[in-house]
């Protein structure tokens, strides 16, 4: 099966929250619905996606700011490439999500390395000191995200479109088997600064606080709670110790 030649670049904009405490998705739903009133929350039905991260054995490509994944929704799989702003704090841009095309439900990205390196090479300013192609060959399957959410669409008069979704989520280390899981809340926002935009982030940020912001990628989220960092000791001193 053919996957495109380029890069194409998703014209939507991901923010994951994740809830906290007690809160439950009905409550923030009502929140949302009271909140929002010049907008109009339809229930779209339920949805279930998996998502397969590829790395190398030592996550060179992942490491290097570039995520290759296989997403799979029913009958249907489909090649994407994410672009992780490497910067950290307020300075993080939001990480950028590309399509491949669509490919068969047990083809991989190794199956296709000479198109996707030739796309990540023209789309992006990385430099790679190594054969990217034969890297590409050797991917392997690393984390495994499964998703079952509830999917709304969020309507204004305006004709202003967006997407949220509530879902409970598995990230899952493919070579451990080891799992963890989180219920969050996802929206899909068009990809520009529209006034719509910035009303909802405001909404959630003032008074919906049982949603968090994780200023994070699907596939960074996935990394922070599969791998966390050790949390370094504090270095103590003796009371009695005298300073210089």
């Amino acid at each position: 099966m053919e996957i495109n030649g380029s890069l194409e670049k998703e014209n939507t904009r991901r923010y994951h929250f994740v809830l906290l405490g007690f809160a439950e998705f009905k409550d923030i739903l009502k929140k949302f619905v009271n909140l929002l009133k010049f907008y109009r929350i339809e229930e779209q039905g339920k949805d279930n996606t998996k998502e397969i991260i590829y790395d190398v054995e030592n996550d060179l490509l992942c490491d290097a700011g570039i995520v290759i994944s296989k997403l799979i929704k029913g009958s249907k799989a489909k090649l994407q490439v994410n672009k992780i702003s490497m910067l950290t704090g307020e300075l993080k841009r939001p990480s950028q999500k590309y399509n491949l095309g669509d490919i068969g439900i047990e083809e991989e990205p190794k199956d296709y390395s000479l198109q996707i390196t030739q796309a990540i090479e023209s789309a992006f300013t990385t430099q790679f000191t190594v054969d990217l192609d034969a890297f590409v060959k050797q991917t392997i399957p690393k984390i495994e995200i499964d998703i079952t959410a509830t999917k709304y669409k969020l309507i204004c008069g305006t004709g202003y479109r967006a997407y949220m979704q509530f879902e409970d989520a598995i990230y899952k280390d493919i070579k451990t088997g080891s799992k963890v899981t989180r219920q969050g809340v996802t929206l899909e926002l068009p990809n520009d600064n529209s006034a719509e935009n910035e009303e909802i982030l405001k909404v959630i940020d003032r008074y919906i606080n049982e949603l968090a912001l994780y200023n994070l990628s699907r596939f960074e989220i996935a990394k922070k709670l599969l791998y966390p960092e050790p949390i370094e000791e504090e270095k103590r001193y003796d009371e009695d110790e005298e300073e210089d």
